[in-house]
């Protein structure tokens, strides 16, 4: 099964994992702060708009719209899904609040003797830095929904948009390059992991309890 899985998905697993292995050379020479002065250096109200709107895809509106539309495309998808996110909160918050709490965001590394082009409206953060809770949900969203819907195309868009949301927390000063790295990388695992785990009881089922379609239902003439 796993390696089903990896064929028919080869396409976003491969480019994926290039992703994962450029972005482990960079910490060769990564100096934590620098890809923030960066980004930071290139704020102007196009770029803040458009990044407010990507960090905003895995945030609670945009992740219930998903899970709604999953859930009338499929019951079992739908409970794929929550299942997915529920074990990804588990994971990521024991690694922020317990595992990592020491590690501090952008806003507090730099202290007030950085000026930092903070957007209005956008809350700042503090703390708990490691790893990027939206980047995580993000990679996890995006890699189900390449699982469900099986396109070449769809599967790199959803791969782009997830991409662009781990860039927006580091471009809205809410994290670093290695909180979005491994944010990236524990949302794939998480839903791999999940998914293999959920084959045999529930994505395999034939159950009529699951296996059925709410928008087949509720439009179903009698």
């Amino acid at each position: 099964m796993p390696r089903q899985l990896i064929q028919h998905h080869r396409f976003f697993l491969g480019i994926f994992s290039l992703y994962i292995v450029v972005g482990a050379f960079s910490f060769l020479f990564y100096k934590q702060g620098s890809e923030t002065l960066f980004l930071d250096s290139c704020h102007c109200e196009p770029w803040d708009t458009f990044f407010v709107i990507m960090t905003k895809l895995a945030e609670g509106l945009s992740i219930l719209l998903v899970g709604l539309i999953l859930f009338a495309w499929r019951v079992k998808y739908g409970l794929v899904y929550l299942i997915d996110l529920l074990v990804l909160y588990v994971v990521v918050h024991l690694l922020k609040h317990q595992v990592f709490a020491d590690h501090i965001r952008p806003s507090m590394f730099f202290g007030p003797t950085q000026h930092l082009h903070f957007i209005e409206g956008m809350p700042v953060f503090r703390d708990f830095s490691f790893p990027s809770g939206h980047t995580a949900t993000a990679f996890a969203v995006s890699f189900l929904l390449a699982i469900f819907v099986r396109r070449t195309w769809a599967s790199m868009i959803f791969l782009a948009l997830a991409l662009l949301v781990g860039l927006s927390r580091i471009y809205l000063l809410q994290h670093f390059w290695i909180d979005v790295y491994f944010g990236s990388l524990i949302g794939v695992t998480v839903t791999l992991l999940v998914y293999i785990a959920l084959q045999k009881p529930l994505i395999h089922s034939e159950s009529s309890i699951l296996n059925f379609s709410l928008v087949e239902r509720l439009t179903k003439r009698s």
